[in-house]
């Protein structure tokens, strides 16, 4: 009812205005719109992040595997701290174990130990030092045929998930065992956080006890275990030849022993050990120095 009055008044005015002046003067146009402020927010790029150690580690012994033609370098460092693996671009390339599948084989056993599947002898403790300090092979084949070590070795794989970790064709020949930078990284990993801490313990402290000399009269002091740069490190050296023209050479462990980073470096290289070590020393001492506080 308001409305229609309104409605009605306003009629009633309009009319007036056409009576009283003739005609109604035309609206005057609308103001343009005005357009509602805008407000630009100012994009910022994030600084790129540095590479962490770990990465720096492996890219700066790019240069070592350069040193001599044909040569297959795996390396993987591990960060203890983040969990973070970071390997080359043959860090997952299967090679020959040689001495490394030692480390395997022991833990396999102090792991089935652990949950009671086997029991262990004072002559089995000494095996596991002797073949972790001197890389001795006498221990090494008693523990081998004593424990099943092929199988050990599908079992140690299969529980870490090892994708490159296999045995050998011929199952006498431990040393021919199959294993990738990544994989011996993951191994050491288990060996400082899943093994008991007594275990543990005994193998870090074994492995840091490495003499010079190992039992076969092979000189252990390269790479890691390099007298120049060694310090407090704990690695497990490897070694074998002949296939073909080609040897393995292996260093792997603790730059410092309980330290943060574990470094792999597996190789297969031409024959001459003395280059072959040479090449091992070099990029041992990149990786230590890129790792460095």
């Amino acid at each position: 009812m308001i409305l229609r009055r309104g409605r009605l008044a306003g009629a009633l005015v309009a009319a007036a205005l056409v009576a009283g002046c003739g005609s109604v003067p035309a609206p005057a146009p609308a103001p343009p719109p005005v357009a509602a402020p805008t407000t630009t927010t100012p994009t910022t790029t994030a600084p790129t992040p540095p590479p962490s150690r770990a990465k720096a580690a492996v890219d700066a012994t790019a240069p070592a595997a350069e040193e001599r033609s044909g040569v297959t370098l795996g390396v993987a460092v591990l960060d203890r701290t983040t969990g973070q693996t970071v390997a080359n671009g043959e860090g997952g390339t299967p090679l020959r174990a040689a001495s490394v599948a030692k480390l395997f084989t022991i833990v396999d056993i102090l792991t089935r130990r652990e949950a009671g599947e086997v029991q262990t002898s004072q002559a089995d403790e000494q095996r596991f030092r002797r073949a972790l300090t001197f890389s001795d092979d006498e221990a090494m084949n008693a523990l081998w045929s004593s424990y099943d070590g092929p199988e050990g070795i599908r079992r140690v794989a299969s529980a870490l998930g090892l994708g490159s970790t296999t045995p050998p064709d011929d199952t006498s020949q431990w040393g021919e065992v199959r294993t990738s930078a990544q994989d011996v990284a993951t191994l050491y990993a288990y060996v400082s956080t899943r093994l008991a801490p007594a275990d543990r313990d005994f193998v870090l402290q074994a492995l840091a006890a490495a003499p010079a000399t190992a039992a076969d009269g092979f000189d252990q002091g390269f790479g890691l275990l390099d007298p120049s740069r060694r310090g407090t490190a704990a690695a497990k050296q490897g070694w074998l030849c002949c296939f073909g023209s080609s040897v393995d050479l292996h260093s792997t462990g603790f730059p410092d022993a309980g330290g943060r980073y574990v470094v792999v470096l597996l190789s297969n290289q031409p024959r001459g050990y003395d280059a072959a070590r040479t090449l091992l020393d070099d990029a041992a001492s990149a990786a230590r120095d890129a790792l460095a506080d």
